[in-house]
């Protein structure tokens, strides 16, 4: 058996993804990093070049080098790709891979830190058709505060945050290979990386999503920061009818009939506390989705709002609340992209 590849390839250089390679590249024993990007100009900024990183807005700026660079779509690279880390948005992650499909494989690891749920579903059917020829997913939770100061710095709000990791589905792999990425992510101090079972993080993964369905679309369509949601009245009845809505779903779904706490942690009731609690802890903070129809990007509405309706019309479960969210945001979006 051949000795496992190291190298990590980083697809998506936003805030996430320049935390993880300058966090990689900062260890004692680095191991090799190549980043993939789309755009000339940052190629072209990054080759020779340095990633940067603060603890805070006034922190001390740590630069890293050392790493290697490929311009997506200009190359013929064709060397087998073992490690991937995707930070793109949840809703461009297909057609972010379409350039480096042939280079991925059973062989390889894809490890997801994206928000939102459905973009493996959507990647094996676009994809990787075939299961015993597509790659070992992991899907990692972020609690990390970070944001983009410049296209190659960024700024760790605070170290305290951390990332769940695990294997997607019901039994490790058994590949030495497949667990090359989650033994060097959980080496990183700065990313402060825990594993889970599957199950652990698939119950931390609804509850996440339970939350955003909140948070993210009812910042962005009031265009509040995230505490505005828990003190405006007006806004209740539909927070609630959302939470109804999103409860329903996930009770319902098969994966969540054998998990340890079975039904009991998605109530209306459990979701709402956990809701309004990342509310207040966030008060302050503006929503991605905010920012992303601030700045007249795409959104991730589709994989949060959106997932929940989906899943709710394989089950027979009308999410009328979600629904409208949806196209809500979508057409703010599409809006503020025309003005």
């Amino acid at each position: 058996m051949p000795a496992p590849n190291h190298r990590v390839h980083i697809l998506g250089l936003g805030s996430i993804g320049t935390l993880v390679a300058h966090s990689l590249l900062s260890g004692s024993k680095p191991p090799p990093i190549t980043l993939l990007v789309h755009r000339s100009s940052l190629y072209n900024e990054l080759s020779g070049g340095k990633l940067g990183l603060r603890l805070g807005d006034d922190g001390e700026l740590q630069e890293r080098g050392g790493f290697d660079t490929e311009l997506l779509g200009s190359s013929s690279f064709s060397d087998p790709i073992y490690n991937l880390i995707i930070t793109v948005k949840a809703p461009a992650t297909v057609s972010a891979l379409e350039p480096i499909k042939h280079r991925l494989g059973s062989h390889s690891t894809i490890c997801f830190l994206q928000n939102g749920l459905g973009q493996i579903e959507k990647l094996n059917e676009s994809l990787f058709p075939d299961a015993s020829t597509r790659p070992a997913y992991v899907f990692g939770i972020m609690r990390l505060g970070v944001y983009l100061k410049s296209s190659t710095e960024a700024i760790l709000a605070s170290s305290n945050g951390s990332i769940s990791l695990g294997l997607v589905g019901s039994e490790p792999s058994s590949s030495s290979q497949h667990r090359v990425l989650l033994g060097i992510l959980l080496k990183s101090p700065v990313l402060g990386c825990e594993e889970l079972q599957w199950s652990d993080l698939l119950q931390m993964q609804l509850l996440k999503l339970a939350t955003n369905c909140i948070i993210n679309p009812l910042t962005a369509i009031l265009d509040v920061r995230n505490g505005r949601i828990n003190e405006n009245a007006d806004i209740q009845p539909l927070r609630r009818r959302i939470l109804e809505e999103v409860s329903a779903v996930f009770e319902s779904l098969p994966e969540v009939q054998s998990l340890p706490a079975g039904r009991s942690s998605f109530s209306a009731e459990s979701l709402e506390a956990v809701a309004r609690d990342t509310t207040e802890k966030t008060a302050q903070n503006s929503s991605s989705m905010r920012e992303d129809i601030r700045k007249g990007r795409s959104t991730e509405i589709e994989y949060i709002n959106g997932w929940v309706v989906k899943r709710g019309k394989e089950l027979g479960i009308d999410c009328v609340a979600n629904s409208l969210v949806t196209q809500l945001v979508l057409a703010k979006g599409s809006e503020k992209m025309h003005q």
